[in-house]
């Protein structure tokens, strides 16, 4: 039972700590060694094992009931300087209420044009191959592979500067680039036009718009997070439907241009919404580099990394290519839609991978879902016909839900310290922006050109590097998942 908060009324330190053979709470931790620094140090690391704790409160702000403004405590002894700010306070995670629950919606708007149009990767693709048929899938999908690269690779920096100035100015900026890029994307009537738009306005504000929901929604969630999680990535999953859909049937009804301003409006909408509903709770991190190199040294976050660097080259390809790939089997214009189902279906997979993370463990629903991807890869050899191709979409949809939803949590599930936890996670898509920008151009070089029988046959050569890629990505969550709990089966984790 805690101790009746209560003030020291002696400058002995000796005195100071021997309530600390009695404490039962973090709380009374905090009462009792106001004013000794030492004992203070100790317990606020420490008190990072609470997190997520009920009822726990912070203890830089009981301990400075006691501390003058001055840094020196009411019974005399001074604080070290060097130590405000720098020390993680314990703090508290609602799980749940009104305005927690805002936030989510915020996210959901935000991860609906930023996380939403990268998914659309196969709907440029498509649309662009009609647009420029002078140029093959190659270099086509350079168009979407660097746009892809900028915005996961930037994501380092916006996770720092997230951590530092919150995100309404991330939010400001991005919402302004991307509504710009598509109002000068349609203006746009060459490739290398396009090219740069995707690669700077549109990129940018990707990038701007999708790491700051990740962030936030860290800060207000513990024990529901894979639930929160769940919920914004769906608001990904309907952006990615939405988007193919506008690009699949808009640019035949009212043109490219107009298509374009739809859109921008769309994202305007979006990112003013987000803008209001998302809030922050915890305070700036230090000043300090963009890079977090202390997460580099712990064994299970770099096969976290490794595991999105292979899993990511796989699945984006994927992504990119199964319109093209539905042509080459004869779909016609039932091909685009192909995408569009599997994005429908992420959204189970998403909403679905996060409830099931609160149960078993984000590391264990990460596992089970690179193992059923990467058996759709070899089964998409023998997919020929329009049915297989639509069981095929599907079962990845649900299954990849895992991937896109569970991202920020499992890069975070090392985190000592949730101040870093922006920061963690752009560096963990750093990494994967180098397989993106890559995946796309190598799975069109090995499809070559030639009529669509031929490209066919040369698909087989493309599944099979990308089934490759999963196998080994799997492989590498194992391994994170040993380092955190070793080979027992029946362990949340």
């Amino acid at each position: 039972m805690a101790h009746p908060t209560h003030r020291l009324s002696t400058t002995r330190r000796s005195d100071a700590i021997e309530p600390l053979h009695r404490q039962t709470s973090v709380n009374d931790a905090a009462l009792a060694v106001a004013g000794v620094p030492e004992i203070e140090r100790c317990l606020s690391i420490l008190s990072n094992r609470h997190q997520g704790v009920t009822g726990v409160k912070d203890v830089s702000s009981t301990i400075s009931e006691g501390t003058e403004k001055d840094g020196t405590d009411k019974l005399g002894h001074g604080r070290d300087k060097e130590e405000e700010g720098e020390v993680p306070a314990v703090v508290t995670f609602p799980d749940g209420g009104v305005r927690a629950w805002l936030v989510v919606a915020g996210a959901f708007w935000t991860v609906f044009c930023g996380f939403g149009l990268p998914g659309t990767i196969g709907g440029f693709q498509t649309l662009y191959t009609s647009m420029f048929p002078s140029y093959n899938d190659s270099q086509i999908a350079w168009i979407t592979s660097v746009q892809a690269f900028v915005t996961f690779s930037l994501a380092c920096f916006t996770g720092a500067l997230f951590d530092k100035c919150g995100h309404k100015p991330l939010i400001a900026g991005g919402t302004f680039s991307l509504t710009l890029g598509f109002c000068m994307l349609s203006l746009c009537t060459q490739y290398w036009q396009v090219f740069v738009v995707h690669a700077t306005l549109i990129a940018w504000g990707c990038n701007l718009l999708f790491i700051c929901p990740m962030g936030v929604l860290g800060q207000w969630f513990m024990r529901r997070r894979g639930l929160a999680f769940g919920l914004m990535s769906t608001g990904s999953s309907l952006g990615a439907v939405i988007w193919p859909l506008i690009l699949a049937d808009l640019p035949g009804k009212i043109g490219f241009a107009w298509t374009c301003r739809v859109m921008a409006l769309l994202t305007l909408f979006c990112g003013v919404l987000a803008f209001f509903l998302l809030k922050t709770r915890l305070p700036p991190k230090p000043p300090g580099a963009f890079f977090y190199k202390e997460a580099f040294k712990n064994f299970e976050y770099v096969c976290v990394v490794a595991n999105f660097w292979t899993f990511s080259f796989g699945f984006f390809a994927f992504m990119a290519f199964i319109g093209t790939y539905g042509r080459a089997v004869g779909l016609g214009d039932f091909a685009p839609y192909l995408l569009i189902i599997q994005n429908a279906c992420s959204a189970v997979g998403r909403l679905g991978s996060g409830i099931a993370a609160d149960r078993i463990g984000i590391y264990n629903t990460n596992i089970i879902s690179s193992i059923v991807i990467t058996a759709m890869f070899w089964v998409w050899l023998a997919c020929k016909t329009a049915t297989s191709c639509i069981v095929l979409v599907v079962i990845i949809g649900v299954a990849g839900g895992a991937y896109v939803s569970l991202q920020a949590p499992t890069s975070t599930k090392t985190a000592t310290d949730m101040r870093y936890g922006g920061t963690m996670v752009g560096q963990a898509l750093f990494v994967q922006s180098f397989s993106q920008l890559i995946c796309g151009p190598i799975f069109g070089a090995l499809l070559g050109t030639g009529s669509e029988q031929d490209r066919l046959r040369n698909f087989a050569r493309a599944i099979c590097l990308g089934a490759a890629m999963m196998v080994v990505a799997t492989g590498f969550m194992i391994m994170a998942r040993w380092k955190s709990a070793g080979w027992t089966l029946r362990v949340k984790t």
